[in-house]
């Protein structure tokens, strides 16, 4: 009986979190906000700090990349995977190879943050924003700004832009690594 009443309450509680999202993107879109998603993720773009470093020409398409890579392990650190969650439409069967590619892509993902930040912290230990800016803007796309206009904004952007250059010495690092173990 417990059991059923907690189904219950999450299936309420999911059902509020999907009319609040519907609710959220309307009202962005109303503002002129650009919505996207991506594998379910909702960004309301437009708000996305990175994006606009990407759009105002301050970092690089390959920076943006690695930014993106960073955030998707970054985001997935406070998630974990259901079984059900691979199933689509959570009906029939558990298929056991899609559940432990989709645990081994998020491993990959985690590991990845956790080395850029050992990188970063280690590498930048002089430059302590380094790391705050690396998890805030390309982590939660936090905007640049929120850490400083005028000189602090011009010196954040050359740290975080040193701070990406790093980040993606190391995915091409761990690229060639996983090249050279598959050969």
């Amino acid at each position: 009986m417990l059991r059923i009443a907690g189904a219950q309450l999450a299936r309420s509680e999911q059902s509020e979190i999907a009319a609040g999202l519907v609710e959220t993107v309307a009202l962005a879109r109303a503002r002129g906000e650009q919505v996207e998603t991506d594998g379910g993720a909702l960004r309301i773009s437009s708000r996305d700090g990175l994006r606009s470093l990407r759009q105002g020409g301050h970092i690089t398409d390959a920076h943006y990349a690695v930014a993106l890579l960073y955030r998707a392990g970054f985001e997935a650190r406070g998630r974990d995977l259901r079984a059900a969650s691979l199933e689509p439409g959570h009906g029939g069967g558990h298929d056991n190879d899609r559940f432990v590619a989709a645990r081994l892509r998020r491993a990959r993902m985690l590991d990845f943050v956790a080395r850029a930040d050992r990188a970063v912290a280690m590498a930048m230990a002089d430059k302590p924003m380094a790391l705050r800016l690396l998890r805030s803007v390309a982590g939660e796309g936090t905007g640049l700004s929120v850490w400083g206009a005028g000189r602090a904004f011009t010196r954040n952007r050359e740290v975080l832009v040193e701070t990406l250059d790093l980040v993606m010495a190391l995915a091409k690092q761990i690229a060639r690594d996983r090249k050279n173990k598959n050969v």
